[in-house]
């Protein structure tokens, strides 16, 4: 079943460890700041009425500002100096309180920085631990842009609860401003309150349409991500085909696609705040006309008044724009949150489920039952398997591309999930071991090699939980045949190797994945066409170490070249995903089947690579 975004949300904020203390601090310094406003625009009025009235004797009449008149030495005795130091005084406190309010606010933006970075360190960090908790079988549907973009949607969860503080702060902003108000101008505050919902009911339309927009830009956001990382992970494909300006007008497409969006956003978003304003200052400006009429006359304090009704709904506009916002962006948030939901379902996961117990080194070997195995339904690519592998021998499987070969290791690696009951190692179901404790004492060496784009010791040490001298890399770098290499780097281990180890040839790529697995000292090592790029003779010493190393453990190899299973204990040969033939080199000869015929083909092809000549 698929979360809600509100369950969505509240995970996240498990994960996060959100305490409401850490709410409650930035709510309580946006109310000291809404304090502060409040006391800069209430000494506003009393200076406001008095210059409407041309008489500042106002001032120390006034509710607000008698304390201070009565509090004032006796040595300001004529009333002329009294209303100018009584000025200054408001003018003082005026831009104290509004000092106190950018301090305040200066205080709850540095606190919401660091709080809100932890969050977006916990909820990204629980964003990327749920993704590689997929099966390998989901990563293989999905495109890796795709991923990517998800993934970043995350920080959707930070904007919302951002979004919502914003929205408290301004509220109380606005309140403020609206307490001033009615103190200015009962009918024009009661016009300005009423106006207000009004005009959000009439924005409806746009929050509507932002959202359908919103839905559109996550797909445009989709398809640019996917095809930068589709692009950037084929850069030897695009550049042996000369096809960098077909690349880049593909990439180039996307992002007019996705300027297309954003401009069609920002169109409707941007004629929401003129229409507002818009509507709220004629509506003003009938409500003052209005009161004008029915009073038969004005004075210039009307106007004066009227003006400083103006300024305090100039100073209210942003924080009600703000208000509008938030709606528009929960309307573009949404259905980000809503994808987000989506990770947190199970379903179309393939995730490989860990068992409860710890895994052993197999004594008797791995039993394969009636293994039927599909990647998409009512399709499968592994038909009735059987078979055994003995603990402590060598066993090699063999096939036309296409078999099942690689199909079968990589459930016996647990990359795939397989029925209950089809691979037993020593009696006991796989699926009943702890994946994190099998693999721990198995190593898979494939013929796509997997690096990182770190220095060399970092891809050797790789899933290692203990620390690996010098000289143990330098041993297993010498049984790879890579120690000659190795002397010729001017960093030695600390040399990066570059993106999918780009900087090594495929040869080397591939003996230092099998230097890797060496340094593991599995119990199971797994090697699926692991040295298909080395040249025959460095392919015999290789095989030679493994051999060496692997002496005792299990040793499963997947090969092209027949000659290099010669010595196996066991060859399985595999076609159209069934287990057609078992047993030793010579018996499986004798019998003239698919091994035979496997063996002919390849003792007839061509050793010398035909030679060129220019003419």
């Amino acid at each position: 079943m698929t979360p809600t975004p509100l369950g969505v949300l509240r995970h996240y904020w498990r994960v996060a460890r959100v305490q409401p203390i850490q709410l409650f601090v930035p709510l309580g310094l946006s109310v000291l700041s809404a304090a502060c406003e409040a006391a800069s625009f209430a000494l506003l009025i009393p200076l406001t009425k008095s210059i409407g009235r041309n008489s500042l004797e106002a001032l120390e009449t006034s509710p607000a500002l008698a304390w201070i008149a009565r509090a004032l030495p006796e040595e300001v005795r004529d009333a002329e100096s009294r209303v100018i130091a009584l000025i200054l005084i408001v003018l003082g406190l005026i831009i104290a309180a509004r000092s106190g309010k950018l301090l305040l606010d200066y205080a709850r933006a540095v606190y919401v920085a660091s709080r809100t970075e932890r969050y977006r360190v916990d909820v990204g960090a629980e964003t990327f631990r749920r993704v590689l908790s997929f099966g390998r079988q989901y990563f293989d549907r999905k495109a890796i842009g795709t991923i990517d973009a998800e993934i970043g949607w995350s920080s959707s969860v930070i904007r919302i609860l951002l979004a919502a503080e914003e929205c408290i702060r301004y509220t109380l902003f606005l309140a403020v401003k609206a307490v001033v108000m009615l103190a200015i101008s009962l009918p024009l505050a009661i016009a300005f309150t009423c106006t207000l919902p009004f005009v959000s009911w009439f924005m409806r339309w746009i929050d509507a349409r932002v959202g359908r927009i919103a839905v559109e830009s996550m797909e445009a956001d989709r398809k640019v991500r996917s095809r930068i990382l589709d692009i950037l992970g084929s850069i030897p494909l695009v550049k042996v085909n000369s096809q960098e300006r077909e690349a880049a007008s593909t990439y180039i497409d996307a992002l007019h696609e996705a300027k297309d969006i954003t401009i069609r956003r920002d169109r409707v978003t941007s004629s929401r705040y003129p229409i507002e304003e818009i509507f709220i200052l004629l509506t003003m400006l009938l409500v003052q006309a209005a009161v004008m009429v029915s009073a038969g006359s004005f004075s210039p304090g009307d106007l004066v008044g009227f003006a400083a009704f103006l300024f305090i709904v100039q100073q209210a506009l942003p924080d009600f724009r703000y208000l509008s916002q938030f709606r528009l962006q929960i309307a573009e948030e949404w259905p980000r949150l809503r994808a987000l939901a989506g990770l947190f379902s199970d379903e179309d996961k393939c995730i490989v489920p860990s068992g409860p117990r710890p895994f052993t080194p197999p004594t008797r070997g791995i039993e394969i039952r009636d293994l039927t195995f599909a990647y998409q339904p009512g399709v499968p690519v592994l038909h009735d398997v059987r078979a055994t592998i003995d603990a402590g021998k060598v066993t090699a499987i063999v096939g036309y591309s296409g078999a099942g070969k690689t199909s079968l290791v990589d459930l016996i690696a647990r990359l795939y999930d397989c029925p209950a009951g089809t691979i037993r190692v020593d009696g006991v179901d796989i699926r009943e071991f702890a994946t994190d404790s099998l693999h721990a004492r198995m190593a898979l060496v494939s013929q796509d090699v997997w690096l990182l784009n770190r220095s060399l010791r970092d891809n050797l040490t790789f899933g290692l939980d203990r620390a690996v001298s010098d000289d143990d890399l330098l041993e297993a770098l010498g049984d790879v045949e890579l120690r000659p290499f190795f002397d010729g780097l001017r960093e030695g281990f600390d040399t990066n190797i570059g993106d999918r180890g780009v900087r090594l040839s495929g040869g080397q790529r591939q003996r230092v994945a099998l230097a890797r697995a060496l340094l593991r000292d599995p119990d199971i090592l797994i090697l699926d066409e692991a040295t298909s790029a080395l040249d025959s003779v460095i392919e015999q010493r290789v095989a030679r170490a493994i051999q060496r190393r692997a002496a005792g453990r299990t040793l499963i190899v997947i090969a092209h070249r027949l000659s290099s299973i010669r010595d196996a204990d066991t060859i399985l040969v595999m076609d159209n995903g069934r287990i057609v033939e078992q047993g030793s080199w010579e018996s499986l000869l004798q019998r003239g089947g698919l091994l035979q015929r496997l063996h002919a083909a390849q003792a007839s092809e061509p050793t010398d690579a035909p030679s060129a000549t220019r003419t």
